[in-house]
């Protein structure tokens, strides 16, 4: 039995040494700039952009009264700029494609009572259902925080996030690969684009992700703990380009938001906010968009008294605006 032991401890310590300099040289190796890894290998995300932003600017000391998470939808839809007109002080940490189950660990490793009186998740059809290892990759690889990263490992059941990890501590001491955060402020990006045509229509269809409730279920039971006020809410999708399957999608939400009263701002399917001219593409709006959905969502959640209204002279200028 001993030999046996010994004979299974030295093959695992071989194998991690072959693995660790096998990944050394894809790691080293560069070719044109880039590191060989990047060109051998998928699923990767290079370390820097604006995850890695987002997560080291976000004060975790700092009381926010809303602090905004989800997919592309969130950091591309709710600018803190228009919150800070109300007198609300907002960050994003909205993240591309970002998961249930990283929406989670994001929120338990970097939001508790200390700092965040409202969360505000995204809730997208698409993000929901689907089944993608971006999100991973993106926060293992640029959040400060060791714990959240290998929180995401050990959830996600994917070997390839082994090798996210990995790449983690071989990048520790590397800057990140770029820099060009320009346009974002608090976590959010702006686009002045416009949808272009011919559109490039996807097929999607929304099917029922047993992970992402349980994932949705845990959120809110943790708000729950930490006497943070959650809030649903989707930006409505163009005219051209509407939602398919969403009443199934609905009816897999509400009964959640109901066993913990919360409430959904949902506005996928408003037909005054789907000029397809709010839009930078079929999913996400520009800049223009974002500033008619912010002040509809902010004034309907005062009028619901989740946020309290703060007499503010700059408001009645941007509503002037609207």
């Amino acid at each position: 039995m001993m030999a046996l032991l010994k004979k299974s401890f030295l093959f695992i310590v071989t194998s991690l040494v072959v693995y660790l300099l096998l990944f050394a040289f894809l790691f080293y190796f560069h070719i044109d700039g880039t590191s060989l890894l990047y060109r051998a290998t998928t699923g990767f995300v290079m370390k820097g952009g604006g995850t890695y932003l987002k997560t080291h600017q976000f004060n975790t000391n700092e009381m926010h009264d809303v602090v905004i998470v989800g997919s592309s939808h969130a950091y591309r839809g709710y600018n803190p700029a228009i919150f800070n007109e109300y007198g609300y002080n907002a960050f994003n940490l909205g993240t591309s494609d970002q998961k249930m189950m990283c929406t989670f660990y994001l929120t338990k490793n970097y939001i508790n009572h200390r700092n965040c009186k409202i969360l505000l998740l995204d809730l997208y059809d698409r993000v929901f259902s689907q089944e993608n290892i971006e999100s991973y990759s993106d926060l293992i690889q640029n959040m400060p925080s060791d714990k959240a990263a290998f929180d995401i490992m050990l959830a996600s059941k994917d070997v390839r996030t082994i090798n996210m990890i990995t790449l983690r501590y071989f990048n520790k001491n590397v800057p990140p690969n770029f820099n060009d955060t320009s346009g974002y402020f608090k976590g959010f990006m702006a686009t002045d684009k416009y949808m272009e045509f011919p559109l490039k229509h996807r097929v999607y269809k929304y099917e029922r992700n047993e992970e992402s409730l349980h994932y949705l279920e845990k959120l809110l039971s943790y708000l729950q703990t930490e006497n943070i006020k959650p809030v649903m809410a989707e930006h409505a999708l163009p005219s051209l380009s509407p939602a398919p399957d969403h009443a199934k999608f609905r009816a897999d939400i509400l009964p959640v938001l109901k066993k913990y009263n919360v409430q959904w701002f949902d506005y996928t399917n408003d037909t005054t906010m789907n000029d397809f001219m709010l839009f930078a593409d079929e999913s996400h709006l520009n800049i223009h968009g974002v500033k008619i959905y912010n002040h509809r969502l902010i004034d309907d959640m005062i009028a619901a008294g989740i946020l309290p209204e703060i007499n503010n002279t700059s408001l009645v200028d941007s509503r002037k605006e609207k």
